[in-house]
């Protein structure tokens, strides 16, 4: 098993989840298309991949398509037919139709579009077990939208195709899996778009649980040669809290650039931590920059999070609401800002609710944040 941080993991590089598997595969086999609802880094790409390889190995055809590098909706037909492309009842559907002497159709053209699209409904396997990844969708319709309220029209026309294409075959046997780094059920609510999801079932999936966290050290330890004690493997993960396969990934690789050939220790790991959650650490950075995302939520974003960063044992949500009340100066839109980003933050997974406070959902992610800004 290789130690791949931050990429989507493969084949025998994948590890664990095999409730979530089983639970997936029921829901799949039941009818159901799915959207994996979890935050980020909690490895949802890595899981549709994988959930792909699981189909195929029972006999169904399995797609997958990535999205994060497409940014208009000719960039999604072109690699949606090239995923497809090979299969016997794609020959029914002509490339040709993508051009006009030559040069690519404008699908701003709305007539075009309607053709193009309604093509490619008809050329779909719908009496086959097929399953349909679409990951990165958020950031696609991200492109699509482009900041400006007047491409939304594009979204909603995407989106509600989307939804045609699962609801008006009856007896179809294609399933979908959405997924995205940034979450789809936020983005479709701030833009009044719910109805588009509201058919597919949400998939929750989280940290690995009961005894995956120490078996998964184990391995990654085994493959560098590392002598890593089980009360050390305890005391790594104790200090992560949150037991994602991407931070115990990140954890092994600060460790093994530390240690040569020697027994891991307390102190060893401690140092791993540090250097992880350096100011200078690049690990992160996509946590801040996802906040320009947020529009004019972005500096009370920041407010919150530079808040939870400073106090480590969390705050109340009344301190948090006199937070951003002494910005606003207004108590209806302090509530409105709060409850919104509240829920976002969580949803993205850079905070969470305990005790009736709220804080870091990573303490990786937590000493980062405080040593970039205040330290």
């Amino acid at each position: 098993m290789k130690n791949v941080v931050g990429a989507i993991v493969e084949k025998e590089n994948f590890f664990g989840r095999e409730k979530e598997i089983k639970g997936a595969m029921e829901l799949l086999n039941d009818g159901y298309s799915l959207i994996f609802a979890a935050p980020r880094r909690v490895g949802k790409s890595s899981f549709a991949n994988k959930m792909k390889d699981v189909v195929e190995e029972k006999g169904w055809k399995g797609f997958y398509i990535d999205l994060e590098k497409f940014k208009t909706e000719m960039s999604f037909v072109k690699q949606f037919l090239t995923i497809l492309k090979g299969e016997s009842w794609f020959e029914k559907f002509s490339v040709d139709n993508l051009t006009i002497k030559g040069k690519l159709v404008d699908l701003s053209i709305d007539v075009v579009k309607n053709d193009i699209y309604q093509k490619i409904e008809k050329v779909l396997p719908y009496d086959e077990d097929t399953l349909i990844v679409i990951d990165e969708l958020t950031i696609f319709l991200d492109y699509l939208l482009d900041n400006k309220i007047e491409n939304l029209k594009n979204v909603s026309f995407f989106l509600h195709w989307l939804r045609g294409l699962r609801q008006e075959h009856r007896g179809s046997k294609i399933r979908w899996i959405f997924c995205s780094s940034v979450s789809i059920q936020n983005f479709a609510h701030k833009y009044s778009l719910s109805d588009t999801l509201n058919d597919i079932e949400e998939f929750s999936i989280d940290e690995l649980k009961e005894n995956e966290p120490t078996i998964f050290v184990r391995e990654l330890a085994k493959t560098k040669k590392m002598d890593f004690p089980d009360t050390e493997i305890q005391y790594l993960l104790n200090k992560l809290e949150w037991k994602l396969p991407y931070y115990i990934q990140l954890m092994l690789k600060e460790i093994g650039d530390l240690v040569d050939n020697e027994t891991i220790s307390k102190k060893t790991i401690d140092l791993a931590f540090k250097n992880a959650t350096s100011k200078k650490s690049i690990r992160f950075n996509t946590w801040i920059e996802r906040l320009k995302n947020y529009g004019e939520d972005k500096t009370y974003a920041h407010l919150l999070l530079n808040e939870f960063a400073k106090i480590k044992s969390g705050q109340s949500r009344e301190n948090l609401l006199l937070l951003i009340y002494n910005k606003v100066s207004d108590m209806n839109k302090a509530e409105d800002v709060l409850n919104r980003l509240l829920l976002i933050l969580e949803n993205e997974g850079y905070i969470m609710s305990m005790r009736g406070k709220y804080t870091f959902r990573s303490p990786l992610l937590r000493e980062f944040w405080y040593n970039r800004y205040f330290n």
